[in-house]
């Protein structure tokens, strides 16, 4: 548990684990906490005996029976054939790169051979491998609801953190994250290089304080719970939005205003279901409706500010110029993928293939002020990867998608808060994908991959240790 949390914690404050240090420490992190996951422990039945809350088998029996070991392991040796097999060599001179050819095996998967540094294969590989292995260590170690609770509860209380240290760094005025770093992007916001990655995240932690909200407030109905706790995660949800608007990510704010939309729609039969007397459920129920008054105050002033209203005013008055250069890099990138629509062009190399599609759309390198751009990434994730991945790379995650849909909807996840809040962010997040390189950020991509295994997890553990009367 230590060791995933400490590993969860960092991701965002290492600028959002966007560097090679950060990524090599990610990694080195998600190993540790693998292996003390997979280790036998002592329970009440002795060394790797019977386990009475969780499950009957050890930790490493468990985790061969995981749907998400095996197709993340598929993955990753995917990846780790077109490292060695690449179609493309980069070269380069004190001017300008260049890709040049290479000899390779063609009916097998691909890659492009760059430097570490610029992105390829082996920097995808340590990315996707901290993904797979924190993921295997959450359902592998994690035997019972409170050791998800635990989790829950402190990455909730560690991005009210997050948003109070974002929100002092914006008033400050600074231009240096932790007033000390110079980032490449001048619009940062918090510890995040960009802001469109920093949204993400907080709605994601919305999504999680606001689900941990109603679960804890329809337990406190029935006194298994103090009704402050509930309160106390509205403020959560309230201080990780704030910081989502003045990110000034239009998506992340579109995205924002959408959860609160449906979670608002989903909670409130639950709340006003029964009828309430003065002498039942009104006590309860002022800290949760006081807070989520005090939450649509705080957004419908912050969307108020000047910052915001600019950055959708200039959506609004010519959304075709405001988004021509995405429009032709989403073409470029479409073309991309269907030239090696069934392999792949390499996990990671995107960024190196792109500009061979890019020169016949002229626009997607002059944004509207005449500045010359280099494209990293599609701004498209659900493009930019099958063109690295191919149809071929991504089936293992097509099954894995497939069979945990089918999970969460036969055990009715929409009826359960936690669970429903962190499936519905986690899909509004998949969403944002489509509009901008949200999963290309190593601390959405875990952190999501974390709560939506955990949506699954919960919702097992849950339905096994509540009462009748807490699940009503």
């Amino acid at each position: 548990m230590g060791v995933t949390l400490l590993h969860l914690c960092f991701l965002p404050w290492a600028l959002g684990t966007m560097h090679e240090w950060s990524q090599l420490t990610s990694l080195a992190l998600a190993a540790a906490g693998f292996v003390l996951a997979v280790l036998p422990r002592r329970d009440a039945g002795g060394w790797a005996g019977p386990m009475r809350a969780g499950g009957g088998a050890p930790p490493a029996a468990r985790l061969v029976r995981l749907p998400a070991f095996w197709a993340g392991l598929a993955m990753l040796a995917y990846v780790a054939v077109q490292g060695l097999n690449p179609a493309w060599r980069f070269a380069s001179n004190e001017d300008s790169w260049w890709l040049e050819p290479a000899a390779h095996v063609a009916w097998l998967p691909s890659g492009i051979a760059a430097p570490f540094a610029r992105s390829n294969p082996w920097r995808a590989l340590v990315i996707f491998g901290s993904q797979w292995l924190v993921v295997c260590s959450v359902l592998t170690g994690f035997r019972r609801r409170r050791s998800y609770r635990l989790l829950f509860t402190l990455l909730a209380a560690h991005a009210f953190l997050l948003a109070a240290f974002a929100l002092v760094q914006l008033l400050s005025g600074t231009k240096r994250i932790f007033w000390t770093y110079g980032p490449s992007n001048t619009s940062f916001s918090g510890p995040f290089i960009y802001p469109n990655h920093a949204g993400p995240y907080l709605y994601l932690m919305v999504a999680l304080a606001a689900g941990l909200a109603l679960w804890l407030y329809r337990r406190s109905r029935h006194g298994l719970e103090p009704s402050g706790l509930a309160a106390w995660h509205v403020v959560v949800a309230a201080a990780a939005g704030l910081m989502v608007i003045l990110s000034y990510s239009r998506g992340s704010i579109v995205m924002l205003l959408l959860l609160t939309f449906l979670f608002g729609c989903a909670a409130a039969p639950r709340l006003l279901r029964r009828r309430r007397t003065a002498a039942e459920g009104r006590p309860e129920f002022l800290p949760v409706a006081l807070a989520l008054a005090g939450l649509l105050a705080i957004g419908l002033v912050s969307l108020n500010t000047a910052k915001v209203r600019m950055r959708f005013a200039e959506l609004m008055d010519n959304p075709t110029a405001a988004g021509l250069d995405r429009a032709h890099a989403r073409q470029a990138a479409t073309q991309m993928w269907c030239d090696r629509w069934l392999l792949g062009w390499g996990a990671g190399c995107f960024r190196h293939a792109f500009p061979l599609y890019a020169q016949w759309y002229p626009d997607i390198y002059n944004s509207p002020g005449g500045a010359r751009k280099f494209w990293e990434h599609a701004h498209d994730d659900l493009i930019e990867f099958p063109a690295e991945f191919g149809v071929a790379g991504l089936l293992p995650l097509a099954g894995l998608f497939l069979h945990g849909a089918w999970q969460l909807w036969s055990r009715r996840f929409w009826c359960n808060p936690l669970s429903f809040s962190l499936v519905l962010g986690c899909c509004l997040v998949l969403l944002h994908a489509g509009v901008d390189f949200v999963l290309q950020n190593p601390a959405v991509l875990i952190t999501w991959s974390v709560l939506l295994a955990g949506a699954l997890r919960w919702l097992e553990l849950d339905e096994g240790a509540a009462s009748p009367a807490a699940r009503a």
